[in-house]
């Protein structure tokens, strides 16, 4: 569903399974960039809540971020959590505080 959504917002799609350690789930990039090639990627960090309001969605987004943040990687990263009771998708990049 995160990658859905960060398709449908903002026209990026996956490239492929984010490296273990970098904080993250997916490498994303626009539509047609070369997989082999991280250069232009994002790493994504995807999770869900199935319980909890708009405050505990973005609760659970700050602690996605922090990971992204501590990963092995000097790629830009973007978080995504699906809060799915509350039928709300939360995305921020890192960097960017609430």
């Amino acid at each position: 569903m995160s990658l859905a959504a960060i398709e449908a917002v903002a026209g990026l799609v996956a490239v492929r399974r984010a490296a273990t350690l970098t904080g993250a789930d997916w490498y994303i990039a626009p539509s047609g960039t070369d997989s082999e090639d991280l250069e232009d990627c994002i790493r994504l960090e995807v999770s869900g809540i199935n319980a909890g309001v708009s405050s505990d969605i973005k609760r659970r987004l700050k602690e996605k971020l922090a990971q992204a943040a501590r990963g092995a990687s000097n790629l830009p990263a973007i978080a995504a959590v699906i809060g799915f009771k509350a039928l709300e998708v939360v995305i921020a990049p890192l960097g960017v505080s609430e």
